[in-house]
């Protein structure tokens, strides 16, 4: 199928993309038994050479959230597009990605939580300086949009 094709060409071939699709599928268990989780070798049954390494440690994040019992927790920072300037804040760009992502997360018992910490017309720098501040020091993934104001500039 198309699908198929695609999502085997994005994520390195047919065995990392057929891992990916086992890891999502089978590797969560929502059973409440967290007791056979171990991230630290995760991957060793798996060929995972292929693999984009930020999608192994975006994964490794995943299951070390659902091995620790914590949401996953996703921070945005950027300018007035992230801050959805012109929409109404639960339709920018971080919100209406974790409504896509809620019921996925749920399914695999694991809490979603969005931080949206964008400020339009402030540059990155000394924004970047206050991450902590502006985004937490506990977040699984960062998205940082630069585009609109500092493209090819940073």
């Amino acid at each position: 199928s198309r699908l198929k094709k695609e999502f085997t060409s994005l994520f390195g071939g047919e065995n990392a993309a057929r891992y990916l699709i086992h890891s999502g599928v089978t590797t969560y268990h929502p059973s409440g038994d967290n007791s056979h989780f171990n991230t630290d070798n995760i991957f060793d049954a798996y060929d995972v050479q292929n693999i984009p390494s930020g999608l192994k440690h975006t994964a490794y994040r995943i299951l070390s959230a659902k091995q620790q019992n914590r949401p996953f927790k996703i921070a945005f920072g950027g300018y007035s597009v992230t801050v959805g300037r012109g929409n109404y804040f639960h339709q920018s760009y971080p919100f209406v990605l974790k409504n896509l992502l809620t019921r996925p997360m749920e399914l695999l018992g694991i809490e979603l939580q969005v931080r949206n910490a964008a400020i339009g017309g402030v540059p990155s720098f000394p924004y970047g300086w206050c991450l902590d501040n502006f985004l937490g020091d506990d977040i699984d993934v960062l998205s940082w949009d630069y585009s609109m104001n500092e493209a090819g500039g940073v």
